[in-house]
């Protein structure tokens, strides 16, 4: 599965700001779960990917695993090598645990170089 991204917008069918029923009208019957033990709001969990929302049930984050291909500006990001995603998203640099970029609201897990998971949020969702 190809997803296109737009930092800080969402993907070309759900948009940050999004309630719960009209993303899983998009994208189909999903799983509530709640990802983290202090989490107020349950997660979905559409399969390929997971769906965060706020305490007002908005889209806030998306973040995609598995066989889905994820592109930027035509680019592919995930999954490939760290080092080509950091070139391609404006503002990535290597953290501990992967990529991360404030200015694109974009992170990538890859404990030992090898990608797992990448996560794209709203405006200032990791700041």
């Amino acid at each position: 599965m190809r997803i296109d991204i737009k930092p800080t917008i969402g993907t070309k069918d759900v948009c940050f700001g999004m309630d719960r029923e009209t993303v899983r009208s998009l994208w189909g019957e999903a799983t509530e779960f709640y990802k983290f033990s202090d989490d107020k709001v349950p997660t979905d969990d559409f399969g390929y990917c997971h769906v965060f929302y706020d305490d007002n049930n908005k889209c806030e984050a998306i973040e995609f695993f598995y066989d889905v291909e994820v592109y930027l500006n035509g680019k592919l990001i995930f999954p490939t090598v760290l080092e080509n995603a950091k070139q391609a998203i404006e503002g990535a640099e290597y953290d501990d645990d992967g990529l991360i970029s404030y200015i694109a609201q974009i992170g990538i897990y890859a404990p030992d170089e090898e990608m797992e998971t990448i996560l794209v949020g709203k405006s200032g969702y990791y700041n």
